[in-house]
């Protein structure tokens, strides 16, 4: 499993074989892909707790350590089970699990980046700032870069065919959190119209 997991540093510049390589051959990819996950969630923590006041969070005491994990895990659940849900319409050759482990693979630039930032942080002044979030930045289309590389190989499509594959997805997951958002809001109103039913029985005379 960490034999797969080096791994990432040669589809970092080689995302085609790479992946190819993953989807076929190396074997661990599933446990490989979350140790590489548990790895980001916890950089993502450290980063946010020890990060230079002048770029991390200020109010440490109250930052919230299970949001910054499921900052993570939730958007990587969403996508993988969306775009398993329309590759299996538009005839995608990868499994959920193939889906989920190009994902977390394609956010390796973002948890290579995580250190240099953190020691970045208290090396550089707040003036600055343009260098750090120019990294940041980097790392980030780096990881647009290998997401769209790795679904194109695994998923066996064109890149046009990715790409449009991509903006589905990224509609899905949207139209997801409308419908979660209304429902969660729909169960909050019923829930505070039982409740104060409830209040004016219990005050009846």
């Amino acid at each position: 499993m960490l034999d797969t997991a080096k791994f990432a540093f040669y589809v970092l510049f080689h995302p085609i074989d790479g992946f190819w390589e993953l989807k076929h051959h190396k074997e661990k990819s599933f446990g490989a892909a979350n140790l590489i996950l548990a790895l980001l969630c916890l950089m993502s923590v450290v980063q946010a707790q020890f990060e230079s006041y002048h770029y991390g969070v200020l109010d440490r005491e109250n930052n919230n350590i299970l949001l910054n994990i499921t900052s993570y895990l939730v958007p990587l659940v969403a996508w993988t089970v969306l775009n398993w849900a329309l590759s299996t319409l538009l005839e995608g050759k990868a499994t959920m699990k193939q889906i989920w482990v190009q994902s977390v693979f394609s956010l390796t630039p973002l948890l290579l980046s995580m250190p240099v930032l953190l020691l970045l942080s208290y090396l550089m002044t707040r003036g600055e700032m343009p260098f750090y979030v120019i990294i940041q930045t980097a790392a980030v289309l780096w990881c647009v870069f290998l997401f769209l590389f790795g679904s194109m190989t695994i998923q066996d499509y064109t890149m046009s065919k990715t790409v449009l594959m991509t903006l589905f997805t990224f509609l899905g997951i949207a139209a997801a959190i409308f419908i979660g958002i209304i429902l969660f809001s729909t169960f909050q109103q019923l829930v505070s119209f039982i409740t104060t039913v409830i209040t004016e029985i219990r005050y009846m005379p």
